[in-house]
């Protein structure tokens, strides 16, 4: 089992790596929390990716996924947030 998931997690660093490169900004699009916030930053490990790199990094914030909440978090982007991040390993 654990095999297996390591594989997949092996595929899933290996996507998010490929599906990032070439780009000038990434907008993560997950939940409004801090897990989500934690989140972010695995993601920007995943694709070798941080706020110190050439790339932009964005995190939308969105209550539902309604096309007047999309906009609105298109319009009020913002910059993931450590902070937030480390308190979610800092409970585990």
């Amino acid at each position: 089992m654990l095999a297996i998931d390591l594989c997949v997690k092996a595929h899933i660093r290996r996507h998010l790596s490929q599906e990032a490169r070439g780009y000038g900004n990434l907008v993560l699009w997950l939940d409004c929390d801090r897990e989500g916030e934690n989140i972010c930053f695995e993601v920007m490990d995943c694709t070798g990716h941080s706020n110190e790199t050439r790339i932009r990094i964005y995190r939308a914030r969105f209550s539902s996924v309604t096309e007047k909440d999309v906009l609105k978090a298109m319009d009020n982007l913002v910059e993931p947030n450590k902070d937030e991040a480390l308190a979610v390993d800092a409970r585990i």
